[in-house]
């Protein structure tokens, strides 16, 4: 048993030397949309600087760990400007990411809607211990290369939408453009650069405001297509209470053996918390503890905006006590 668990271990690492993941994965998009939509940049007229931190299939050896700082703002009355600092680290893998984000921000009558593209540096390197396990063959070149470090950029295009204050949708195409930075050699070139409309993450959602008792509802749907990820439905069920200081959330995703994501979250002025938890009812859950996500964020309104986006902070707390 221990040593099928350890040639699993050692499958997983070289599996993610080869296929690692370049769009991030988080449970809290929910209440930072632009985590994953750079048309959201700026949307909700804060200035927001935020860290999230995330650790997948806790206590597995190997298991993924990710960190992310991101600032997003509004940049005069229709612009918003951002940029993101991305590190993962899963088994004998790292993953680096610069991202710069850019939105532009307009009204047509009742909706409100955000366009965005990010422009992405990617690094991603294997440690040279993996060279010297006696099952890999020292001679492949891509994982020669990987140690070295692969390099890509990629290019994202978003878009956010608010109609009355109560419904929203949300569409992302992520890594719409892509293109190698370096010669190490791959099986099937043509999947590692290329542009088209490969991957998708779509979201719709609606705020259902309950004012005799003091809070709202927030169901949404997402359906989340990325490269080298699992297709995902997520099924989210939001609460907001006593004026957004309590903040509770589900997500089931009912695909890939079926999941839960457990939400809570609060904000005192301008600061906002948050943890989630994730857990699998599948068999793999038993070698693992679930996965942990939190963020820690500072939202600083933007006075006195010329065009009229009012209250368009659908997820995180205004900043009003």
């Amino acid at each position: 048993m221990k040593k099928a668990l350890s040639t699993l271990i050692f499958g997983l690492l070289v599996w993610s030397a080869a296929f690692a993941q370049e769009q991030a994965v988080y449970s809290q998009y929910q209440v930072f949309p632009a985590l994953i939509n750079p048309g959201y940049t700026g949307f909700d007229n804060n200035y927001t600087l935020l860290a999230n931190a995330r650790s997948s299939w806790s206590g597995f050896p190997g298991s993924p760990t990710t960190y992310t700082l991101m600032y997003n703002g509004p940049a005069g009355d229709k612009l918003g400007l951002g940029g993101s600092i991305f590190a993962e680290k899963i088994g004998a893998q790292t993953v680096t990411r610069l991202q710069g984000l850019y939105s532009f921000r307009f009204q047509v009558q009742k909706a409100q809607i955000g366009l965005g593209l990010t422009t992405e540096f990617i690094r991603r390197r294997i440690s040279s211990d993996v060279l010297s396990n006696p099952l890999v063959d020292p001679n492949d070149g891509a994982l020669e290369g990987s140690v070295d470090g692969q390099r890509l950029f990629s290019s994202s295009f978003g878009a956010y939408m608010l109609y009355d204050e109560r419904v929203f949708a949300s569409l992302v195409l992520p890594t719409a453009i892509r293109a190698r930075l370096d010669e190490i050699p791959v099986d099937n070139p043509t999947a590692e650069s290329g542009a088209g409309i490969k991957y998708y993450i779509v979201q719709l959602g609606a705020i259902l405001d309950v004012p005799s008792q003091n809070f709202k509802v927030v169901p949404s749907l997402t359906i989340r297509n990325v490269r080298d990820v699992p297709f995902q439905v997520d099924l989210n069920l939001q609460g907001r209470f006593l004026e957004d200081k309590l903040i509770a959330g589900l997500t089931y995703r009912p695909n890939t053996g079926g999941s839960l994501a457990f939400l809570l979250g609060t904000h005192y002025k301008q600061f906002r918390m948050y943890y989630s938890y994730d857990v699998s009812f599948g068999p793999f859950q038993q070698y693992n503890g679930g996965s942990h996500e939190f963020t820690l964020a500072y939202a600083l309104q933007r006075k006195k905006p010329r065009i009229p986006l009012e209250n368009t902070d659908l997820y995180q707390p205004s900043n009003n006590q």
